[in-house]
């Protein structure tokens, strides 16, 4: 019997191999490294409830995300740091809107309220500096490699099989049809094929001749870090800079990147450097506005890349070729959405009904 191929270990991947684990035919997982080693691993692994342009839709993945999350997190198999999240501003004439934005997300159901700047002193801000901020005290940060492991724990020992070191090379497909894949170790024939593969996946929906409008951002990250205890919630300012404390005396700082209408095609693979002006910008900014973090040294920096869409949502669904699937541009929030897409697909692959909502809101025929 022909299996389900799913190209990418990421927690995307994972989780989709975790909600096909007990399909009727042999589900096969191709990684091209090591499971999490590309974007999952690169990530600030936030789960937030938190959202810049408030979509119902993106909130409902978003609980259901929490709704198998929550007992990992309870039963000790998954960590969690609840550190809360605050949408910054420092400008006086964006605080109206951001009390807008705290009143829509609170109708959503998820817990959020508006904090003067007076207030922000306590979170290790300048409240001379800061206007104000939406506060989604509920958000914080998981392990991806925990997650991942989870997953993929699960899923080997409902007999998925997972094969890393192994490139995909092709996608083979016949009169509009999936009909299997080429590695370096050969040619497998497939029922259906599946691409989670994360900034590859543009790469990938070529070689089975799928167009969707993915790009790419580079999003650097430096790791600094304090001889003394201190404690910073996940600090987002409206162009792009943001903080996210790491244990007792560590902070994660970092760049969401260009936006869809500047972003390009990238390399996954090509070297990434920092560039110096993003070093004097997180300077810049800590001296201006986070007294909390006066002193902090470098330690660590990497460079991720994220895969974006036009509109910010995920593409998730069956692509114009038959049998091939997709999930991918996560932009930016693979952590927080991985279970619900997971589960999603996973019911899309096995011809289930799925909240036709949802299914419109993340269909690759949108932009037809």
């Amino acid at each position: 019997m022909d299996p389900v191929v799913i190209i990418g270990g990421g927690i995307i991947g994972a989780s989709l191999a975790y909600h096909l684990r007990e399909l009727s035919r042999p589900v096969i997982l191709y990684e091209r490294d090591a499971l999490g080693s590309g974007t999952s691993g690169d990530s600030v692994a936030l789960f937030v409830w938190h959202q810049s342009t408030p979509d119902r839709s993106s909130h409902v993945l978003r609980t259901r995300s929490w709704e198998q999350y929550e007992p990992l997190i309870q039963d000790g198999t998954l960590s969690f740091e609840q550190i809360g999240t605050l949408d910054v501003t420092r400008n006086d004439d964006e605080v109206g809107e951001l009390r807008e934005l705290t009143a829509t997300l609170e109708n959503f159901g998820a817990e959020a309220s508006f904090l003067e700047s007076d207030v922000l002193a306590d979170h290790g801000l300048d409240p001379n500096v800061v206007s104000g901020a939406m506060a989604t005290p509920a958000d914080g940060y998981l392990d991806p490699s925990e997650i991942i492991q989870h997953y993929i724990r699960e899923a080997s020992a409902a007999g998925v099989a997972v094969e890393t070191q192994t490139p995909v090379t092709d996608i083979l497909v016949n009169d509009g049809e999936v009909t299997g894949i080429e590695t370096e170790r050969g040619t497998r024939s497939a029922a259906a094929v599946v691409n989670v593969a994360g900034p590859w996946a543009p790469s990938l929906n070529e070689k089975a001749g799928v167009s969707l409008p993915f790009r790419h951002n580079r999003g650097p990250v430096v790791v600094l870090q304090k001889d003394d205890s201190f404690s910073l919630p996940f600090i987002q300012f409206s162009d792009g800079l943001y903080f996210r404390g790491e244990g007792r005396n560590q902070v994660f700082a970092g760049n969401f990147g260009a936006d869809y209408e500047d972003a390009e095609v990238l390399t996954p693979a090509g070297a990434q450097s920092i560039d110096h002006e993003f070093y004097l910008e997180i300077d810049a900014r800590i001296r201006e506005a986070i007294p909390r973090l006066d002193g902090a040294e470098l330690v660590n920096e990497w460079v991720g890349i994220r895969t974006l869409t036009p509109d910010g949502v995920p593409i998730v669904g069956e692509t114009d070729v038959s049998d091939f699937f997709i999930a991918a541009g996560m932009n930016g929030l693979g952590v927080t959405l991985a279970p619900a897409i997971g589960e999603f697909l996973a019911a899309s692959i096995k011809g289930e009904d799925v909240d036709s909502t949802v299914e419109s809101y993340l269909s690759p025929t949108r932009f037809s």
